[in-house]
């Protein structure tokens, strides 16, 4: 099956996730530099089986890539990171010197789930197929996209980034927990993360 558009982006193209304007959003306040991220799976055994590589369930990319701004909040300590395509939304959060933690939140969808019963497919609000009520569902789940990592200082900016990217699915809050299907129970996988610059302050 394939991920609808929105999941598509999310889980695949990092900085998708929200359709709110058409054109990348213009990172606000003190910019910090213009960095080429790229990212490589760091595969663990309790990873989310929907991002195993090799099974017909996965549904994320590896590499990934994407270009985003970083900007330092003048007053304290907040940081925002604004990917460079149309439609993302910025990850917000806070910068320790030159250590960022940013993050942003988003519904999608994620296909290939399976439910306990036809029951609790419906009461998780999740699609499945007519001739498999229980399994090839479509589920919602609120997707959290984590970046941690340090600045590297040159003289007069930055040379780079180096740090993980951390994705958690988690059920929407709404949802009885006994009742789940098994794509919208929480579990994470995660990137090892490195940029460098290609726009200064």
């Amino acid at each position: 099956m394939r991920l609808p558009v929105t999941a598509l982006c999310a889980l695949l193209l990092l900085g998708c996730e929200i359709y709110a304007v058409p054109n990348p959003i213009v990172c606000p306040d003190v910019r910090q530099g213009t960095f080429d991220f790229a990212g490589d799976r760091v595969v663990l055994a309790n990873d989310c089986f929907l991002a195993l590589p090799g099974s017909a369930a996965n549904q994320v990319n590896n590499p990934i890539a994407f270009t985003a701004t970083i900007s330092f909040i003048p007053g304290g300590n907040l940081a925002r990171m604004c990917v460079e395509a149309p439609h993302a939304a910025s990850s917000e959060g806070t910068h320790t010197d030159l250590a960022i933690d940013v993050a942003s939140v988003f519904t999608l969808t994620v296909n290939v789930c399976s439910c306990p019963s036809a029951e609790a497919a419906t009461a998780s609000r999740c699609g499945c197929p007519a001739s498999t009520p229980t399994s090839n569902c479509s589920c919602p789940v609120v997707h959290e996209q984590r970046i941690q990592g340090v600045l590297q200082p040159i003289p007069g900016g930055y040379s780079g980034f180096d740090g993980n990217l951390v994705d958690t699915v988690q059920p929407p809050p709404e949802l009885d927990p006994s009742r789940l299907c098994d794509c919208q129970k929480t579990c994470s996988y995660s990137y090892k993360l490195a940029a460098k610059v290609v726009g200064g302050r």
